[in-house]
């Protein structure tokens, strides 16, 4: 038999035991759910953090001319570049943009940074005529800049000018866009409504480099407006050379 002593010495080690392991026990649970706390708050910092940094824009995507199959241009008619001017605040040109003709073709890469101070107000609102536009924007806030005319130059000399259009710049005009160009704009918009000679309509705006067209009107009655679009028939499109400055 066990002595009798020894019963309360096993009873009293047992409490002991097991008052250890509860308060070991209690413990983990109390760092685990301070870590869990922890984590969440993180977290929840994390999310916050988030929500409060503005979305960022992402970059306007490059934007390429190629210039090639010029028509109309003489045997003895050359040149070695093209010279492009972009307009933009209070139609002052903000840069000049020179891109070499090799190889029977010109590559011009547009910029696709502007500051908002050098572009120009989208439309002529209030009777402000620094704006670009005649018919009215959905946004009066954004800002535009447009390529001017393809100037094309043999060394220091002005040779010429170049034209994209599906009009041979021969014969009737009629239904043909005869005055096809560039413009960037800060933002989306689209234009509406119409002036003494022209037309607005399916005029929409991407951000970035955009190309718009003047189409005359299908007959030549003088009773049509132009339509100014940027629904372009890019397929029928063709460069030219629309002036030449060297006379024989």
């Amino acid at each position: 038999m066990m002595p009798e002593f020894v019963i309360p010495l096993i009873q009293n080690y047992s409490i002991m035991y097991y008052n250890k392991t509860t308060t070991t026990n209690r413990i983990s649970q109390l760092f685990l759910f301070i870590s869990v706390l922890f984590i969440s708050g993180f977290l929840i910092t994390g999310c916050h953090d988030d929500d409060d940094v503005p979305e960022q824009e992402p970059p306007i995507p490059d934007y390429t001319i190629i210039v090639k199959d010029i028509q109309n241009i003489p045997e003895d008619f050359v040149f070695d570049r093209v010279e492009v001017k972009v307009t933009g605040v209070d139609w002052s040109v903000i840069e000049t943009l020179t891109f070499p003709y090799e190889n029977g073709q010109i590559i011009m890469d547009l910029p696709t940074v502007f500051s908002s101070e050098v572009l120009q107000k989208v439309d002529r609102r209030g009777g402000d005529m620094s704006g670009y536009w005649t018919g009215t924007s959905n946004d009066g806030d954004a800002l535009v800049a447009t390529l001017g005319d393809f100037f094309v130059f043999n060394a220091d000399k002005k040779v010429g000018r170049i034209a994209i259009s599906n009009w041979t710049g021969r014969g009737s005009s009629a239904g043909k866009a005869t005055l096809v160009s560039y413009q960037f704009a800060d933002r989306p918009f689209s234009l509406t409504g119409s002036d003494k000679s022209y037309n607005y309509s399916d005029c929409s705006f991407v951000r970035g480099w955009n190309m718009f067209a003047n189409i005359n009107p299908a007959s030549e009655n003088g009773t049509g407006k132009v339509l100014r679009t940027t629904v372009v028939p890019e397929s029928t499109l063709f460069w030219r050379l629309a002036e030449s400055y060297v006379y024989n």
